[in-house]
């Protein structure tokens, strides 16, 4: 027997974050909803694929600190401590070398103890820098604190502390397809060196065995909730592990991708329509 509250696993971006609020981070119908089922003696905790310090915007707006299984299970924090962390620990250069040489990357991050976003570029990448200034600069409170460079990305990645590495292949439709081609690739060549999932024109990299999905079971029995009381929510090819582990309590936002839509039992439009479900 677990406890009788009900627990909520939400994905940021595309899902608590939607539709986007550059200023405000969430909006207020979401906002509202999310206070009203904590006040009312449930819980709930962020699964996404940012860094720790991000989170606390999150906390910031809310008014109140959750818990936060982050990278998409890399970290788990509890009670504002880090209570479990995986890092990639594989031949990173030659995996990304391998990729590059079939499907040209745009740009190469990661996320790691050290930095909440690390990026690398091409050669030819000064207007690719252009380009991702702009980009974080119009995202607003979305945005990571990042840093570009090349030495310190190979420098880090041999620190063996990265949570996440994400390769960027454009935002066009080519892109995307590109990504889910390169996606597939990595998934062939190496099924157990780590894990690796698709979304839009990004591929997210995790630790072998780390998913969204085995951080909330995890979670769950580190709190003793019972899987029958886990709901999960999300848009996001990186949310299919959890939409699967906790099928009849799943939801998907209605603008997400078909290929990711069809794993989940249940399509809404916005964040707080949960409330009629829970």
């Amino acid at each position: 027997m677990g406890e009788n509250y009900k627990l909520l696993a939400t994905d940021l971006d595309g899902t608590l974050f939607y539709p986007k609020r550059p200023v405000s981070l969430i909006s207020k119908k979401n906002k509202r909803f999310l206070n009203k089922f904590i006040d009312e003696g449930n819980k709930v905790v962020l699964v996404t694929g940012r860094s720790p310090d991000f989170t606390k915007r999150v906390f910031e707006v809310l008014g109140r600190e959750v818990d936060v299984i982050g990278m998409n299970g890399a970290y788990t924090i509890i009670d504002g401590q880090i209570k479990d962390e995986h890092f990639l620990d594989f031949h990173v250069e030659e995996m990304l070398y391998d990729l590059n040489t079939m499907f040209p990357i745009l740009g190469s991050m990661l996320i790691s103890q050290k930095y909440p976003l690390l990026i690398s570029t091409p050669p030819v990448g000064k207007f690719i820098e252009i380009f991702y200034h702009i980009y974080y600069k119009l995202m607003g409170r979305y945005a990571e604190d990042y840093h570009f460079s090349n030495e310190e990305f190979l420098k880090e990645i041999k620190s063996k502390h990265v949570y996440k590495i994400m390769l960027f292949f454009g935002i066009s439709r080519r892109g995307e397809r590109k990504a889910a081609e390169a996606n597939r690739y990595l998934r062939k060549h190496y099924p157990d060196q780590f894990e690796a999932s698709w979304t839009g024109g990004f591929i997210e990299i995790t630790p072998a065995g780390v998913s969204k999905a085995n951080g909330i079971k995890a979670y769950a029995e580190a709190k003793n909730i019972s899987a029958e009381n886990v709901y999960v929510v999300g848009d996001s090819g990186n949310d299919i592990s959890m939409f699967n582990a906790f099928y009849e309590r799943s939801f998907c936002m209605k603008h997400s991708h078909k290929k990711v839509k069809k794993y989940a039992k249940t399509i809404i439009r916005r964040f707080h329509h949960l409330e009629k479900y829970l």
